[in-house]
C-alpha cells in the first residue's frame, strides 16, 4: 500500500519541483518561460495617459505582502512592477490613485483567477489613467474603460 501511494503522489512532487525550477528561471530564458500555458510572473503596468502636466497622477499599491510606495507620474510616465503569482493563496494588488480632486481607492489591478486569464498570453496587465476614468489592456493596444473618476 505505502507504494501505490507514493506513485500517487509522484506527479505532485515533479509539478512542483518544474514549478519552482521555472519560477527561477534566468532572464535570458524568459522567452520559453513565456510560451507556457501556465504562467508563474506577471507584470503590472500603470500609465499616466492625462492629457498634460497641470496636475500629476499620485498612486500607491500593495498587496497583502508588499507595499509598492507611492509614486508621482507624470505625463506619458509608467509605474510597472513584477511578481510571482502564490499557489495556496490569492495574489491580490491593489491601488489608490489621485488626479487633482478626483481619487479612487481600492482599485483592484491584478487579482488570480481574473487577470491569470485575461493576461496569460502577454504575462502583461496594462491600466492606463485618462480624464475619464482608467482603461484596462492586455497588449498595450487594445483598451477597456474599467473604472470612472
Amino acid at each position: 500500500m505505502p507504494y501505490n501511494n507514493f506513485r500517487t503522489l509522484t506527479p505532485l512532487i515533479c509539478m512542483l519541483m518544474l514549478a519552482s525550477c521555472i519560477s527561477q528561471t534566468p532572464v535570458s530564458y524568459a522567452k520559453s518561460v513565456d510560451n507556457l500555458v501556465i504562467r508563474f510572473r506577471y507584470k503590472v503596468h500603470i500609465i499616466n495617459g492625462l492629457p498634460d502636466n497641470a496636475k500629476p497622477l499620485e498612486l500607491s499599491c500593495h498587496s497583502n505582502d508588499d507595499d509598492l510606495g507611492h509614486h508621482t507620474l507624470w505625463k506619458d510616465q509608467e509605474f510597472r512592477f513584477k511578481f510571482g503569482i502564490h499557489f495556496w493563496k490569492k495574489t491580490h494588488f491593489v491601488c489608490n490613485f489621485s488626479w487633482g480632486s478626483k481619487s479612487l481607492n481600492d482599485i483592484t489591478v491584478f487579482v488570480n483567477e481574473v487577470e491569470t486569464r485575461t493576461c496569460r498570453d502577454t504575462g502583461n496587465c496594462f491600466w492606463k489613467v485618462e480624464t475619464d476614468g482608467i482603461y484596462f489592456s492586455n497588449n498595450d493596444q487594445n483598451w477597456e474603460k474599467r473604472f470612472n473618476w
